[in-house]
Parts: C-alpha cells; structure tokens; sequence
C-alpha cells in the first residue's frame, strides 16, 4: 500500500467509530490505530487507570505506544484521533471537531479535521475534512 493508501484506509477505518460515539454519547474518549507493516489495521485504545482520564494522558499514552512500535518497525502508520475546538476556514467561530493525527512512515504528518455540530433536535452533522501539517510525533519528517 501506498502512503495515501494508508492514511484513507486510517481514516476510513477511524473516523466512523469518533461518529458512532459522537451519535451515542456526545463524546468520545482519545483512541488510535495502526497499520502494521503487512497492511493490517490494528485499534488502539489507551488506559492509565482513570475513571475519568484526561485526553491529553491518552493521547500520550497512545503515542508513547506508536513512538515504541516504530522503534521496532512494527508499524508504517499510525493516527490518534480526538475531540477539539477550532475555527474552520472561513468561519469565525470555535466549533466543535474530530481530529486524526496521522503519522508514516514515509515522514508524512497531518492533522485531519472534521467539525462537526449537533441540530437543535440532536442529529449529528459532520462537515468535510481538511488538513494541517502534522507534528511528526511518531516518526521523523523524511526532510528532518
């Protein structure tokens, strides 16, 4: 698979669980996931033993996990995705948004992001994604 290939399959695959939990609970806590060197999609969750965890703790969590794997070469891609606020281009205003933290292997790195809002009567909207450079938070950027 190529890097695209990966990175659509990472979001693909994560992005509708982020929605599912949205739709159920309003909320989602941080989770990932991975794809191992022979193209399997692996879901990551994180636990430091909370009732109610801070995001940032697994986010860390998570990314400590990749950062080791990497290490290892038992991963090419990986993505963390969560819960912000931010103001989408060509608005004013802070909204409410999924973001998926993609790292490659290849020094790829992009935050994908996806506001969204519920309707008065509850029914979630997700607009469409755009993307940030990313913090090459797993491997290094091929140009570093």
């Amino acid at each position: 698979m190529s890097q695209t290939e990966d990175v659509e399959a990472l979001i693909s695959g994560l992005v509708p669980f982020a929605e599912k939990m949205l739709k159920e609970h309003r909320e989602f806590l941080p989770f990932g996931g991975h794809i191992k060197p022979d193209g399997e999609m692996v879901l990551d969750g994180a636990y430091d033993g909370e009732e109610l965890p801070l995001s940032q703790d697994l986010i860390d969590i998570l990314l400590g996990n990749f950062r080791q794997r990497a290490a290892n070469h038992e991963l090419r891609a990986c993505a963390v995705v969560y819960d912000i606020r931010t103001i989408p281009p060509g608005k004013s205003k802070k909204q409410d948004a999924i973001c998926v933290s993609i790292d490659h292997l290849s020094g790829y790195s992009a935050h994908v992001i996806y506001p969204y809002k519920f309707t008065l009567l509850g029914k979630l909207t997700v607009d469409e994604g755009y993307a940030l450079h990313g913090d090459a938070a797993v491997f290094p950027r091929a140009n570093a």
